[in-house]
């Protein structure tokens, strides 16, 4: 038994230091625990800040903005009336404390990895029931566990994305590292194939990568299963991943769906059939009754009217409408939604007259295809006028949608958004929206299916454009959304709430670049913290690069200061970085005109970033002391801990370590305040490389272990890259040159990938001059220095001097004066390959 300290509806376990609110873990940085701990432990008393900072961070200096960040996380954990100020003097906990018992706390949810909690199918897809699916998915069961591929197949309608997530979770034990589910219906950029499935992967694609090359070499040693859905439109591209993958990673299986088979090797293609159906001769109700196609029938009748129910004699009008249908699952609940309306006498005279009818008029089209299309068709045709045009308009949504999204884009002078939830209650009612499973929010979404065929409609409708302008309007408001919560909102909250946006996004893009460049305009500068968390930097780049196009005169000056920042943000760490600073200066220079402090602030920081990549040290200095002047007093904690983060970096370029230091700390501890994560990382790897500059070897090889483990876990690639790489630096430095070889060949490839492999090569050189390997040290150390020549760039950074120096005098030993020359001017002609392979032998 613990004894806890217990206010509300939470708990405080002070020993464990661990928080629980109705009695599950609620999830705190260690600092916010602390604090929460010393504040509780004088629930009633004035607590001095000197006295509050003493406890919690030692003899650490902190801020006072550091504690306010992180009593403001508290309080919004558990409310702000828990936690009360007195001006000047300091905190007091003010919640009534009871000492409570615990016997067995509650344990966090420990999942396997995966995206299905972030997918449309939500983590209800194991509860959700599959009808008339069982021996089929005993069958896939089996298929998977013999196959590498398997690839489902069937038309539209049979329900092959469902019966995939089915077949996926009742798999998923196989597979320690996750199951993950890869939509492919609103891809329309074959080449963004890939990236998208590294995105889902959480695999980052550098600038210079192969991007199969990169998915290859991080699948190689995982085992998962990918769900790769919807592929019939980009068979090409999908053919293409699926063989890299299969070839580089043993481990991975692929379970994709199409409407035809993908025709890769060692493919095994499996075809869901339709729904079982009642034999022609059957006339006994129990027979009728059990088959699949009738018992999902009667599932979506019951849900959609409540006064429903089959009776023994109502059994042979049921058969005949699955009949009519051909037991295509979408065809059925389409149909059972109209049980209410019609009746089911009514309701099979109208199915069998008016498909009969519609499919004599079209015989080119396969079957089944041409079942559900008439199906639609003819359920479409039964809607009121309303309804019909509630149900086009939300077609222009790629992904799911709520009850405020609908009324926005759906509502308008003839339909008052206070009228769509009626209508939206009807459509659900007969079938023609979904409700998403799993789903925190209830949130819906038109089945692909469905949207293809409502979005004909649209677009041959007088009210296009003026729905997809909402759209694009209501995209608009939910980036500044995003943006406004985006310096208080955790990371993984923030990207669960707003990362489903980015199908919307896309197409709200594609369209305003043709309809309306202005909104384009507004609608990329609002969205590049997207593109960024989302590891779609390089799309993202194009989307906003395209939209910079579209500038002129009229432009309004915050609106063009946010594309210009957004652009800055997204080139700052590639080979564009010089365009980035000039972008970052004219956004620096509109947010000045603007008054928009905060703003500026942002700028600065980044352009400082700029600064310093450019060997710009003292205009670095210079606007980081303008950035922190004017982010301090605006309580912004993401822009302020990446503002002391660009500190950190100036501090450490100008050979000041303790300061750099001490700025990281603070960063660090305004990320872990506001659940930063990305920052804080960057943060660490910085401080990973100022250890190893300012002589802590064995700091650099204790700390860069750690968080190299850590960011393995994460999309951030380019900076595991550079913690690896500091890593082979550190080990080199201190002599242990097999670890610093085997460091250097995992870092290698994904420094490359990142077009930032250059400044490692010091290092191989050293190493190769250590080992007794002379010779292959000097035509290092010639391609080291022509490369920096090529990129006109100074080297930076301590050690990286002291390797040259260290190398320069071990050649001088060793090598004549003119067989040092020769075999440099060797290394100089050099490709990168070349110099590679050199690099990494043994």
């Amino acid at each position: 038994m613990r004894e806890l300290h217990s206010f509300g509806r939470f708990a405080l376990d002070t020993s464990e230091r661990r928080l629980y609110a109705d009695g599950v873990p609620v999830l705190l940085g260690s600092t916010d625990i602390r604090l929460l701990v010393a504040l509780v432990e004088k629930a009633g008393s004035i607590i001095p800040k000197y006295d509050l900072v003493s406890r919690v961070w030692g003899r650490t200096a902190v801020t006072d903005n550091a504690l306010y960040v992180h009593i403001n996380a508290l309080r919004r954990v558990i409310g702000d009336e828990c936690i009360v100020n007195k001006q000047g003097h300091g905190y007091r906990f003010t919640a009534q404390i009871q000492r409570t018992q615990m016997a067995h706390p509650a344990r966090p949810d420990k999942r396997r990895p995966r995206n299905f909690g972030s997918a449309w199918s939500g983590d209800g897809v194991e509860g959700a029931r599959l009808i008339g699916r069982r021996k089929q998915l005993r069958v896939a069961a089996k298929l998977l566990e013999r196959r590498r591929l398997l690839t489902l197949t069937g038309p539209g309608g049979v329900g092959k994305t469902k019966f995939a997530l089915h077949a996926a979770s009742r798999s998923a034990t196989q597979f320690p590292d996750g199951v993950w589910l890869v939509e492919l219906a609103n891809l329309k950029d074959t080449d963004l194939l890939f990236e998208a499935a590294a995105a889902v992967l959480g695999i980052e694609i550098g600038d210079n990568a192969k991007p199969l090359d990169t998915l290859a070499r991080h699948l190689a040693r995982r085992t998962l299963l990918i769900v790769l859905d919807n592929c019939e439109h980009v068979i090409g591209a999908a053919v293409t991943l699926c063989e890299s993958i299969l070839r580089a990673a043993p481990g991975v299986k692929i379970l994709a769906t199409s409407r035809q088979a993908l025709c890769c090797s060692g493919e095994q293609v499996f075809e869901l059939p339709p729904l079982a159906l009642p034999r022609d001769d059957a006339t006994r109700p129990e027979a009728i009754r059990e088959t699949a196609a009738v018992e999902l029938f009667v599932e979506r009748a019951a849900s959609a009217d409540a006064h429903f129910d089959m009776t023994d004699k109502d059994t042979p009008i049921v058969a005949s409408i699955c009949r009519h249908v051909d037991g295509l699952p979408l065809a059925i609940e389409i149909a059972a939604g109209w049980v209410g309306v019609l009746g089911l006498e009514t309701l099979d005279a109208k199915l069998g007259g008016s498909i009969r009818s519609w499919l004599r008029a079209r015989t080119s089209a396969p079957l089944r295809h041409s079942t559900l299309h008439a199906t639609l068709e003819w359920s479409h045709d039964l809607l009121s006028a309303a309804e019909k045009k509630v149900l086009r308009r939300l077609a222009v949504f790629a992904g799911s949608f709520n009850l405020q999204a609908a009324e926005a884009v759906a509502g308008d002078d003839d339909i008052p958004s206070g009228q769509i939830l009626e209508h939206f209650a009807t459509l659900i009612r007969k079938s023609m929206i979904s409700v998403v499973p799993g789903s925190n929010a209830q949130r819906h979404r038109l089945l692909e299916t469905t949207r293809a065929f409502m979005g004909e409609i649209l677009a041959s409708s007088d009210d296009c454009e003026a729905t997809r302008r909402r759209h694009a309007r209501y995209v608009l408001h939910s980036l500044e959304s995003a943006m406004a919560e985006w310096e208080t909102t955790r990371d993984a909250v923030w990207l669960d709430r707003y990362g489903p946006l980015i199908d919307d996004l896309r197409s709200a893009l594609d369209w305003s670049m043709d309809a309306d460049s202005d909104l384009a305009v507004a609608l990329a500068g609002a969205s590049w913290p997207l593109w960024r968390e989302l590891s779609l930097r390089v799309e993202g780049e194009r989307r906003l690069n395209a939209a910079a196009a579209c500038l002129h005169a009229g432009t309004p000056p915050e609106q063009e200061a946010e594309l210009r920042r957004g652009l800055g943000e997204l080139w700052v760490n590639t080979a564009a970085v010089i365009a980035a600073e000039a972008q970052l200066d004219r956004a620096g220079a509109l947010y000045r005109e603007l008054g928009d402090l905060p703003r500026l602030g942002g700028a600065l920081t980044v352009q400082a970033f700029a600064f310093l990549l450019l060997d710009r040290s003292e205009e670095a200095e210079k606007a980081i002391v303008e950035a922190l002047r004017l982010l301090e007093p605006a309580q912004h904690p993401r822009m302020l801990a990446t503002a002391y983060s660009a500190q950190m970096c100036v501090e450490s370029d100008l050979g000041r370590s303790a300061a750099a230091r001490a700025a990281g700390e603070e960063a660090l501890s305004l990320c872990e305040a506001a659940g930063i994560n990305r920052i804080a990382l960057t943060v660490a790897t910085n401080l990973v490389e100022i250890a190893l500059n300012s002589g802590d070897i064995e700091g650099a090889i204790s700390a860069a272990g750690g968080l190299a483990v850590r960011l393995q876990e994460t999309p951030h690639s380019y900076l595991r890259a550079h913690v690896l790489g500091v890593l082979a630096g550190a080990f080199t430095a201190q002599g242990n040159l097999h670890e610093a070889l085997l460091t250097a060949r995992e870092a290698a490839p994904l420094l490359r990938d990142e077009g930032a492999l250059f400044w490692l090569f010091d290092h191989f050189a050293l190493r190769c001059g250590l080992a007794g390997r002379i010779a292959d040290a000097a035509r290092l150390a010639g391609y080291a220095d022509a490369v920096y020549r090529k990129i006109d760039h100074p080297r930076s950074g301590q050690a990286a001097l002291r390797a040259v120096e260290r190398l320069r005098l071990l050649l001088l030993d060793a090598l004549p004066d003119d067989e040092n020359t020769r075999l440099r001017e060797i290394g100089a002609a050099l490709s990168e390959d070349q110099a590679m392979t050199l690099a990494l032998r043994a």
